[in-house]
């Protein structure tokens, strides 16, 4: 039998990694915000959404900013088992106001109004660390800060009934790939996600009224909806089937 080159067998399992992955992934909701400069509210861009945005803010640039938090609905609401991947970027201008200010990207269940908060990742009010992201719960600030500039958080959401819901956050810096290969930078649990069916963009800062930009937004049931460095045991596994599928067609 003529011998397998290696180096075909490697592209072949990379590319028949990237199709099972591919088959298996579902984006629920995305936003890019590249509209035209001027105000989000109405604002029907992106996938996955029951309506437009609910806001007073502006888009500048393809990015979201101002000083108030905007709103909107999914199409669909999040299951009680399964996992979510969650990336998008956030930041403040400047440094925010210690203990006086709220944002990044907030979970509702039920809509804006009758609805209730269920979880925010970013800057979370009342509390410390507001110039650090954070999660709310029982989870503690990263070492990451959330200005001058906007960086990516990346989450990985575990569902369950009830509280029985696991958040864990990486963040780094826009533009390149988030690395998710090691721990959690803050891991959040017990925390209730089930029936999720809207979100809050931004906040407020009621001392310095600092503005907030938020960008690319992505939530999506596997890794690979969003520009993140997989986990290694999810890569190892697949390239373990990917290389039993090759040595069975040999």
């Amino acid at each position: 039998m003529k011998p397998t080159n290696p180096h075909l067998a490697t592209r072949i399992c990379a590319s028949l990694l990237a199709s099972v992955a591919l088959s298996h992934a579902a984006i629920i909701v995305s936003d890019d915000f590249n509209d035209a400069d001027g105000s989000l509210n109405g604002q029907n861009g992106g996938t996955g959404f029951s309506g437009s945005w609910s806001s007073t803010t502006n888009v500048t640039g393809g990015v979201a900013v101002g000083t108030e938090p905007s709103f909107r609905s999914f199409s669909t609401v999040f299951a009680d088992s399964g996992t979510i991947w969650i990336s998008f970027d956030w930041g403040y201008s400047a440094k925010p106001s210690e203990g006086n200010s709220y944002g990044g990207l907030t979970f509702y269940e039920g809509g804006f109004g009758p609805g209730t908060e269920r979880f925010l990742i970013g800057n979370t009010w009342p509390g410390s660390g507001h110039d650090l992201w954070q999660m709310n719960g029982n989870s503690s600030p990263t070492v990451e800060l959330n200005y001058p500039v906007m960086q990516t958080g990346v989450a990985k959401i575990t569902l369950g009934t009830g509280s029985n819901s696991t958040v864990e956050l990486w963040v780094g810096p826009t533009g390149s790939p988030v690395d998710v290969t090691g721990p959690a930078m803050a891991t959040a649990t017990g925390r209730d996600l089930a029936g999720v069916d809207g979100i809050r963009i931004n906040g407020h800062d009621f001392g310095f009224s600092n503005p907030q930009s938020f960008d690319n937004l992505i939530i999506g049931t596997s890794i690979t909806d969003i520009d993140a460095i997989p986990e290694p045991s999810t890569a190892l596994l697949s390239g373990l089937a990917m290389l039993a599928i090759l040595r069975r067609k040999r």
